[in-house]
């Protein structure tokens, strides 16, 4: 009877563990799939009829959430007690017209690529509040990209990377020539891209780091190798390719 309730007690406890780890793994993948991290869109019509289009790029960095708000005639704007928790957001915008200012509160819950919430205006001593919902705009890595550079004292080299997104991942391969290398560490947060390409030469191990931003079919940004043996910084511009 004791090695019975011994063994019990012993697939019990893995039984436990194997749901606590089932549970932390849905919990981190939740976590990693809410993030605020981005460019979002969305227009205001005003009393007069006029449509305003406006754009906020955001950043979380642990619990901190930063960015800038464009709006009206392309004034940027930093905003001001960014918070993200549980996929509530919150900030303020501050605007100065005519020598006074004006507070906007931005509220919202973030469900996929949408964030819907309120906003609250402070002006004269008034509070004025209107619906709010604002779009992700989605940036999409996937797709074969070329560039070129020229080696100092030798020919211009033509390489290419197919890459393919996932989230914010990225996956895919650098072929230079007839040799493919597989990317790691490929990231895209918002419009900014990152990837790491490792090889061999002459029994030493080289790395190149790439990042910069994406735009329409355009990476434009710098990237690090120490090919030569020391670490060079290169400017980095792709485009894609159509296929």
């Amino acid at each position: 009877m004791k090695k019975r309730s011994m063994l019990w007690l012993q697939r019990a406890a893995l039984t436990l563990v194997a749901v606590a780890l089932t549970l932390s793994v849905r919990a981190a993948e939740k976590k990693e799939a809410v993030n605020p991290t981005g460019t979002w869109r969305w227009t205001i019509e005003t009393q007069n009829g006029q449509t305003i289009e406006s754009s906020l790029m955001l950043k979380l960095e642990g619990d901190k959430l930063t960015g800038t708000l464009t709006g009206r005639g392309g004034n940027e704007l930093a905003i001001q007690d960014g918070k993200f928790k549980e996929g509530e957001i919150a900030f303020a915008v501050v605007r100065e017209r005519n020598g006074q200012k004006m507070t906007s509160k931005y509220s919202g819950k973030l469900t996929g690529d949408t964030i819907k919430g309120k906003i609250e205006t402070e002006r004269d001593g008034q509070t004025r509040t209107r619906d709010w919902e604002a779009k992700r705009e989605l940036v999409a890595a996937t797709g074969t990209w070329k560039w070129s550079f020229e080696i100092p004292n030798g020919p211009t080299l033509e390489p290419s990377a197919r890459l393919k997104q996932q989230g914010d991942k990225l996956t895919g391969v650098l072929i230079m020539g007839d040799r493919e290398r597989p990317i790691s560490e490929g990231t895209i947060k918002g419009a900014e891209v990152n990837f790491k390409v490792v090889s061999q030469r002459d029994d030493r191990t080289v790395t190149s780091k790439y990042y910069g931003k994406l735009s329409g079919d355009t990476i434009k940004g710098k990237w690090d190798s120490d090919w030569s043996g020391e670490v060079v910084t290169r400017d980095w511009e792709a485009k894609r390719t159509k296929e």
